[in-house]
């Protein structure tokens, strides 16, 4: 399936054009630099506003085995079009940009996002890959967490759990290496090239010295929560958090996703 997978997701149609517009109105075109506006936000925002947001119900954990939290299941969130923005993340975040992070920043958000890897089929890389609004996957067996992405560009991830340390990797997944604390999946990332694949649709930038610390918790049967820490010298003056949830589609299953078939609109993606 290519660009059409966007319409049993979505309902928008088969056009890769209309996602992509989808992704650039909640910064470019309605709220710029909405990022650091805590008041960002509008009727027309994908995902937004929302009003106040019932707390998590919290039950029993439930466990794979001893020390083993049961993440298992195919989830998904909604579309976290911003990760520092508060209609789509648990709340809205003021980046520290360092003076090269924010002029990536404010190219992007100024010119429409018309370079997003994605429209040229790029791979979303972390954590931007669990932001789309695509169903994810996670498989556990004792030595490994497995993550399979439905959609930016139909990636997967293997996290060992055993014990492993960090390879020598420069990808656009990075290297992750995980282990549990109680009934949380700690993930430490490293590793990631130098290609500047974005952090979220929004366009926060990373360099070849990102480095993530991922928690995943499940806090009821039908709940995922997800929080990341981002630390990126070259981007960012200091580290920076943001959290989301994801919601348990049992009726839901991965479906097959290939960019380039068809591929007829990212020549048309002109931007500012």
């Amino acid at each position: 399936m290519g660009i059409g997978t966007f319409a049993p997701r979505l309902a928008l149609g088969s056009s890769l054009a209309a996602a992509a517009l989808l992704a650039m109105m909640p910064l470019s075109a309605q709220v710029p630099n909405a990022a650091q506006t805590p008041s960002a936000g509008g009727p027309g925002a994908p995902g937004g506003p929302r009003g106040p947001r019932e707390p998590i119900k919290e039950e029993p954990t439930i466990w794979l085995k001893p020390g083993v939290p049961d993440l298992q299941g195919i989830w998904s969130s909604n579309w976290i079009v911003d990760m520092a923005d508060g209609r789509f993340a648990e709340k809205t975040i003021g980046v520290p940009f360092t003076e090269w992070g924010k002029k990536l920043w404010e190219e992007r958000t100024g010119n429409f996002q018309k370079d997003d890897p994605n429209l040229q089929c790029k791979p979303s890389g972390l954590p931007r890959a669990a932001g789309t609004p695509y169903p994810l996957k996670i498989v556990q067996t004792d030595k490994e967490v497995i993550f399979l992405y439905e959609g930016g560009l139909h990636t997967f991830r293997i996290v060992p759990v055993d014990g492993q340390h960090h390879k020598d990797a420069y990808t656009w997944m990075g290297d992750s290496v995980g282990h549990y604390e109680g009934d949380t999946l700690v993930i430490d990332v490293i590793g990631f090239n130098d290609q500047q694949s974005w952090l979220d649709s929004a366009g926060h930038p990373h360099s070849e010295q990102l480095h993530l610390i991922e928690r995943f918790r499940r806090p009821n049967a039908t709940t995922l929560h997800y929080e990341v820490t981002i630390e990126d010298p070259k981007a960012y003056m200091k580290p920076w958090t943001t959290a989301y949830i994801y919601r348990q589609r049992p009726n839901m299953e991965i479906m097959e996703y290939w960019c380039t078939e068809n591929e007829r609109d990212a020549k048309h993606m002109v931007g500012k």
